[in-house]
């Protein structure tokens, strides 16, 4: 089962342990370093728990779960992913739909091949008959 869908706490808790890392202080872009360019410096007396914003990039506003602008950032980012979501169940429904629709036109193109092939087939035939009698002798040949 989908950990998503199946157990959406886990995904709330990864996130949420994600955004309360610990201030991580500068990000690191010095080739001397051990950890690799753009991961966090972590100066040895920085090690808290604490939730401060990270100094260097564009930081985002810390808000409390129970303050009334989280609530609404919530709802508002509730309502976008609802709509993204039906959104995308439309296009698929309208891509099943055109897939039925081009299916019944290409049947109908096929068979409309093969009765053209048939009639090419025919009209080659009596181009040859025609070529092969002389004039003369199709007055004495019986068509059905």
């Amino acid at each position: 089962m989908d950990q998503a869908k199946g157990h959406p706490g886990n995904t709330w808790l990864s996130y949420l342990h994600y955004q309360s890392a610990p201030n991580l202080g500068n990000v690191s872009s010095a080739p001397s370093c051990s950890s690799p360019p753009g991961t966090p410096a972590i100066p040895d007396g920085s090690r808290s728990m604490g939730h401060d914003k990270i100094s260097s990039g564009k930081a985002k506003k810390r808000l409390d779960r129970d303050s009334d602008e989280y609530k609404q950032r919530r709802e508002r980012n509730n309502i976008a992913v609802r709509k993204s979501r039906d959104k995308a169940k439309m296009r698929n429904i309208e891509t099943q739909s055109k897939v039925l629709e081009l299916s019944v036109e290409n049947e109908r193109l096929q068979k409309r091949v093969e009765q053209l092939s048939r009639e090419l087939a025919t009209l080659r035939n009596l181009l040859i008959a025609t070529v092969h009698f002389p004039e003369s002798s199709l007055g004495d040949c019986q068509w059905n």
